[in-house]
């Protein structure tokens, strides 16, 4: 059982007087009087400034109206001196700091000006206005004409000084009166909230919230109604439910630990000494040891005695994921338990908070024989089943590296494409399992006369090709030796092999061409060797020739076809056939794979195989993959529209890596389905493994992003490509087609026969749909009779027909199968 650690509860301090809540709420309350003080003495002070200014250029005025006639006379009789009593009169008026009587002229009869003496608020005055302030009259005649100016200029900070007189008065009686405000309002907080706050507090802290029974606080004399009241009583609610649910802790932890007991992974929990914390009967099995005598124990230790490496691997990664806190991580590493049986173990470590220490649950699923089953998939999907050589897609890695490798060291290598003469004639004639024999044969054979840096491989039926990279740094020197490297594979094929008492004698072709020159990639150099391989064939056979530049015609023709193709992606001239896909138990209509034709305007209808293989490497494919969606779109809303399509019916659109990774591609389908007004789930793609495998994350985002809206995946060609169970588990598809070369000899050739019989076994593990393509006899049909969620799609039932034809035949009337 797990056992929870007992702690008493903390004990519970005074409280400062600056952490109170009555010191808080004192400063809230406070502040906000102030503020509101202040907002109204500073409207206050506003009209206040506002009189006095109006005050001051009365009192200007007055002294102009009293003065005045004086001034005017003086100015009219020329008389300075009548001229200086006025405005010597002024000086008793402490804020005037200058006065001046002009004539018309401009000539000043008399003058007064004082300098004012220092003044504390005058960096006030220069805020809220002028320092100076300059008063002017006209001093005129009778008739209206002007005779002279009346000039005072006084001193804003003086002229202001009652006013800032009475400011200060405002301020400090509003400070005293919030001081006084707050006093009053910290003793009422701390009589009427905070005490009794601190005995409640007090009381709460007395109680062991791991023994509860029968403790309660006791209500407060004049707070049973409020809020307080309120808050013991929840306090005391909160106590009864906690012995309820202590008593329902120890019944979940017995039951935790039977439900931890039960678990067939390795389960346990380590503090950070190392120390097994909690641990499971599996967990106990795995060290031989009972779960009481291994708690406390030091885990490190204990697996250091069966094997010191994985217990160092176990320590370094129970501290990386103390080290994030957060959060878990998985790793597939090798354990070895008591009895010496190593496991190849899917361990997460997950880091948790167990009672003030930092913990790591670990958790141990044994994943050896699924381990062993991917070697097994993973085997099928770089090797060839029958030779054990390379296939097409380890090839071409290979050769890829060969040609990078060849670039960096500036040396030549040669790609010889090898073709067996005439095989097809021992299959026919003796059957399929003897052409094996000789398959295998001639390939241990060219295997024990290759270079270790050599890489040869079997791209399918009787070809091979041989990868040589650094031959010679001189192209002339590499040329030679490949051409004898190629002298000597003929002459050893053509010695007899004898299997079964018989002897058979076999030739072949074999084109070479040299990497790496200028701006050559992997598919420019199987055409070349290609080219050169069926020159040597159409040269009589068991020879060999190098490819050379005279042979370019094969080069203009894709020239040719290039611009053709280009031409026709910018007419549309790319339609669509669709193949019926067949439900194998019901023998329903479940729906139709669109295929690419090219609608040639000179040649007519051109099949695939005649332009898809040169769009793909062109990069035009992608411009008319969305050409194709686009139409079948068109032609399956219009059926949608007007009910034809059966229950859960699907057009499956082949998408090449190219489309599917343009980064506006999942936006360019949603836009297309909502233009066109059809729901996605008519709509299913398929997907090559090599496509869903390039940049696999942003593959499965999209994949994610699209089956959200209802769009269904296929994996196309299963079994040609890698066919991890790893990333078959990774990519969320919906069904998975067998590819049609291995339908082609199912019933008669034992290998073909068990790998589809290991496909079927995967799609059924994975709850995925199988689709055979390519099925063509009965006996192929009947083959798959014992199996469920299989889906039939070849010419047994019906070849690819034009939409109209095959709307007539299996939407509009009654839907068999041809």
């Amino acid at each position: 059982m797990i056992d929870v650690p007992d702690k008493p509860p903390q004990k519970i301090g005074p409280v400062s007087f600056f952490n109170s809540l009555a010191y808080h709420l004192m400063r809230v309350s406070l502040a906000i009087a102030m503020l509101l003080g202040v907002v109204g003495a500073i409207v206050q002070v506003s009209i206040d400034f506002s009189e006095q200014r109006s005050a001051i250029d009365s009192r200007i005025q007055d002294i102009f109206r009293v003065t005045g006639n004086t001034a005017q006379r003086a100015v009219h009789q020329l008389d300075t001196g009548m001229a200086n009593e006025v405005v010597k009169g002024l000086e008793h008026y402490a804020f005037i700091i200058h006065a001046m009587i002009n004539d018309d002229s401009g000539r000043v009869m008399a003058s007064y000006e004082t300098t004012p003496l220092p003044s504390s608020t005058v960096w006030i005055t220069k805020l809220v206005s002028d320092e100076t302030r300059r008063y002017q009259d006209e001093l005129t005649y009778s008739d209206g004409s002007v005779e002279g100016y009346y000039i005072i200029t006084i001193n804003n900070d003086l002229a202001l000084t009652p006013f800032y007189n009475r400011v200060l008065t405002i301020f400090i009686s509003g400070f005293l009166r919030n001081a006084g405000l707050a006093i009053v309002l910290l003793a009422l907080y701390h009589i009427l909230l905070t005490k009794p706050l601190i005995v409640i507090a007090r009381q709460i802290s007395k109680i062991n919230p791991h023994k509860t029974e029968g403790r309660r606080i006791p209500y407060l004399k004049d707070h049973l109604d409020d809020e307080l009241g309120a808050l013991i009583g929840t306090v005391n609610n909160v106590l009864i439910t906690l012995e309820g649910e202590q008593s329902n802790l120890r019944q979940r932890g017995k039951q935790l630990t039977l439900i931890l007991n039960s678990s067939p992974n390795i389960i346990y929990a380590l503090n950070p000494a190392g120390e097994f914390v909690f641990l499971n009967q599996t967990a106990a099995n795995f060290y031989g040891q009972p779960v009481e005598a291994l708690t406390g124990k030091n885990c490190y230790q204990r697996h250091n005695l069966i094997d010191g490496n994985e217990a160092n691997a176990l320590l370094v990664h129970i501290k990386q994921a103390e080290k994030r806190s957060e959060g878990s991580f998985e790793r597939a590493q090798n354990l070895t338990s008591h009895n010496g049986k190593r496991q190849i173990m899917q361990v997460s470590y997950v880091p948790f908070d167990f009672y003030d220490q930092l913990c790591v649950l670990v958790i141990a699923n044994d994943i050896t024989d699924r381990v062993d089953a991917e070697k097994r998939i993973e085997n099928l999907a770089y090797f060839d089943t029958l030779t054990g050589l390379p296939n097409r897609n380890l090839l071409y890695d290979r050769v890829t590296m060969d040609i990078s490798r060849s670039r960096r060291d500036k040396t030549y290598g040669a790609l010889l494409y090898i073709d067996l003469d005439n095989f097809k004639r021992v299959n026919d004639t003796m059957g399929h399992s003897v052409g094996d024999q000789l398959l295998l044969r001639v390939s241990k054979m060219m295997k024990a006369h290759v270079r270790e840096i050599d890489t040869l491989a079997r791209l399918g039926g009787d070809e091979f090709t041989l990868s040589m990279p650094g031959l010679s740094d001189d192209f002339d020197i590499a040329q030679e030796q490949a051409a004898e490297r190629a002298g000597r594979l003929l002459k050893m094929l053509s010695q007899p092999f004898v299997l079964d008492s018989r002897e058979f004698t076999i030739s072949a072709s074999i084109g070479i061409a040299l990497y790496s020159q200028a701006n050559q990639d992997t598919e420019t150099l199987f055409r070349f060797a290609d080219t050169a391989m069926y020159k040597a064939k159409q040269a009589g056979r068991n020879a060999y020739v190098v490819f050379k530049q005279s042979m370019a015609t094969e080069a203009d023709r894709l020239v040719r076809l290039e611009a053709e193709l280009r031409l026709a992606t910018r007419e549309n001239q790319f339609i669509f056939y669709l193949q019926p896909i067949i439900d194998s138990q019901t023998g329903n209509l479940a729906g139709a794979e669109a295929l690419v034709r090219w609608q040639h305007p000179d040649k007519g209808l051109m099949a695939p195989f005649d332009f898809l293989d040169f769009l793909e490497t062109s990069g035009m494919i992608a411009e008319v993959d969305q050409q194709v969606f686009t139409n079948v779109c068109i032609f399956a809303a219009h059926h949608y529209q007007k009910n034809h399509l059966p229950e859960d019916f699907r057009f499956s659109i082949n998408l090449s890596a190219k489309v599917f990774h343009l980064a506006d591609f999942v936006q360019y389908v949603k836009d297309t389905l909502k233009k066109i007004e059809l729901p996605a789930t008519y709509i299913e793609f398929e997907i090559t493994e090599s496509a869903a495998l390039y940049n696999l994350d942003d593959v499965v985002q999209k994949m994610h992003e699209l089956q959200a809206i209802g769009i269904h995946f296929a994996l196309d060609d299963f079994g040609t490509g890698y066919s991890s169970l790893s990333y078959l588990k990774q990519l969320p598809v919906n069904k998975i087609k067998i590819d049609k070369s291995f339908i082609n000899d199912l019933t008669v050739d034992k290998q073909d026969e068990a790998l589809v019989k290991s496909v079927v076994a995967i799609a059924k593990t994975f709850e995925l749909i199988t689709v055979a393509e390519g099925v063509e006899t009965e006996a192929q049909a009947k083959w798959f009779s014992p199996y469920e969620n299989i889906l039939f799609q070849g010419y047994l039932f019906d070849k690819p027909l034009p939409p109209q034809d095959y709307a007539e035949k299996y939407l509009l009337g009654p839907r068999v199968v041809a």
